[in-house]
């Protein structure tokens, strides 16, 4: 059944902030440059160390000073999760120019939420057990540990009154309830809605994914043919979503439309997606029918593109089938920025609107010999692309919950 195409949504505001740096201005110098995000960690000490991650290195504490209305108590009730959202959203709010944000709502995608601050308490309990000491710790800490927090911070310092939801959908969090708050403003719950994903790292998701044995020694190399697996990384992308009337009716400055987004579930297996991609090819199409577009509009995809054995072979051969062989230009951040797990879909829908402003295909960066299982037109190197007027950007996570998002140009 032909499905009639969703009614656009604006993109009026952007923050990012990751393993490239913070803010818009940096992340453009890095894909700009093709700068890696690739590093050691520096969190917390560790006998995995010498496998690389995507830390962000600048002071987050310091960069709270840019987020208004974060009062000297709430500082004190954050995770390093919350943090970056903060940061992220802070910059969205900005280049959004909103006078007010009292009867608006967000929705963010998360995972770690506040377990980095919890495995500290416990590591700290631990300790003191283990020396006999009898003085209890201090426990309070852990109330950051649930998403709901972030919403709760995020609602005190920017006022929100309007709907606030938490989504975990794995790897596909923050492309979900960027579509989902999109579903929202659309449905007239809202007229502007925040919406993206924050993640930190965390010991518990770092080691998770060394013991699967899916992480790599040198970094990712996505839709490489000797590719050997992902990079743990941490950050925050946040988009300012509004309905088209309300961006009208004030002025704004509209930097790129929402018009399609779709989701499915592959009910495969816990980690590992269908490896006939049908899951991923249901919400790519899903997201082209309700934008209204054919697979020959779309000039350029911005991957998942974990680096993982399966994950690279699944995705490539979902998009030859959908799009044809080589028929799109494709390339994967994940070099750039590391693995944000639930933040992923906004830092990359971020790095979409960014393509579709500047005409521009950032970098596969890491590729040494593309995959041969099913043939791609991988952007090697940033090239222009004249003529871009959608972006397909996809997410897929673990438990085969994918998420498919269509950007826009605004002109």
């Amino acid at each position: 059944m032909t499905q009639q195409p969703l009614e656009l949504v604006a993109i009026t505001g952007l923050g990012v902030i990751g393993a490239c740096g913070r803010g818009l201005p940096t992340m453009d110098q890095a894909l700009r440059e093709g700068r890696e995000g690739v590093g050691a960690l520096g969190l917390w000490q560790s006998s995995l160390g010498d496998f690389p991650v995507g830390q962000y290195r600048g002071d987050l504490e310091a960069d709270l000073d840019n987020v208004p209305g974060l009062t000297p108590y709430l500082r004190k009730r954050l995770s390093r999760s919350d943090a970056l959202a903060l940061v992220a959203a802070a910059e969205a709010v900005g280049q959004a120019g909103l006078p007010s944000l009292q009867a608006f709502g967000a929705y963010v995608g998360q995972s770690v939420c506040g377990t980095l601050t919890s495995e500290a308490l416990y590591i700290e309990a631990r300790r003191r057990a283990n020396a006999g000491n009898p003085e209890k710790v201090d426990m309070r800490g852990a109330f950051v540990h649930e998403g709901a927090n972030t919403l709760d911070r995020l609602a005190e310092a920017f006022g929100l009154r309007g709907p606030t939801l938490s989504f975990m959908t794995a790897c596909s969090s923050a492309a979900n309830a960027i579509g989902l708050a999109a579903d929202a403003i659309r449905a007239g719950r809202c007229e502007v809605m925040l919406a993206g994903g924050a993640d930190s790292l965390s010991r518990i998701a770092f080691n998770g994914f060394c013991s699967l044995k899916v992480v790599s020694p040198d970094g990712p190399r996505p839709f490489d043919r000797e590719r050997q697996g992902m990079m743990v990384g941490e950050g925050a992308g946040m988009l300012v979503l509004e309905s088209a009337a309300h961006a009208k009716a004030r002025g704004a400055r509209v930097l790129a439309w929402l018009s399609g987004y779709g989701h499915s579930c592959d009910a495969h297996h816990l980690t590992a997606p269908h490896p006939e991609g049908k899951g991923a090819i249901a919400a790519m199409r899903e997201a082209l029918e309700l934008a209204g577009l054919r697979p020959s509009d779309i000039g350029y995809i911005n991957a998942h593109g974990t680096a993982t054995l399966d994950n690279d072979r699944t995705e490539a051969r979902a998009i030859s089938s959908l799009f044809g062989e080589g028929a799109v230009p494709v390339s994967s951040t994940k070099r750039f920025f590391g693995h944000t797990l639930a933040a992923a879909g906004g830092i990359e829908a971020v790095v979409s609107v960014w393509a579709l402003r500047h005409k521009l295909l950032p970098a596969n960066l890491g590729v040494r010999v593309p995959l041969e299982e099913a043939k791609l037109d991988l952007v090697t190197v940033n090239q222009p692309a004249q003529g871009l007027h959608h972006v397909l950007s996809n997410s897929f996570g673990f438990g085969g919950n994918n998420a498919a998002l269509v950007f826009t140009e605004a002109v």
